[in-house]
């Protein structure tokens, strides 16, 4: 009977290990991918910034870091990333037709 409760005690003992170490996981990829995202959202404001002051080097450079702050996070709407992608595409080659203006 001692044998079973205490091999019943080591069971539930290792199953709360397990579970802990699976929560405290879960919580710090989740917490990685929050980050990458606010990063992500910082990045678009200081695009729009740029674009504002005509400065498109800046925006593409901005919005290429948003790019890859969101493949960081993981981000699985394709929506979201293609239209990174494409406002990134669109920035980009914008800068470079007003470098070669100058």
């Amino acid at each position: 009977m001692k044998k079973s409760v205490r091999l019943s005690l080591i069971i539930v003992a290792a199953v709360a290990a397990i579970s802990t170490t699976v929560a405290a996981s879960t919580f710090i990829q989740s917490n990685e991918k929050l980050h990458e995202l606010e990063r992500a959202a910082r990045l678009q404001n200081l695009s729009v910034i740029a674009i504002k002051n005509n400065d498109f080097a800046l925006a593409c450079k901005a919005q290429t870091e948003a790019e890859k702050a969101l493949a960081q996070a993981n981000l699985r709407s394709e929506d979201v990333v293609g239209m990174v992608n494409k406002s990134s595409g669109e920035l980009c080659s914008k800068a470079a037709k007003v470098i070669a203006l100058k």
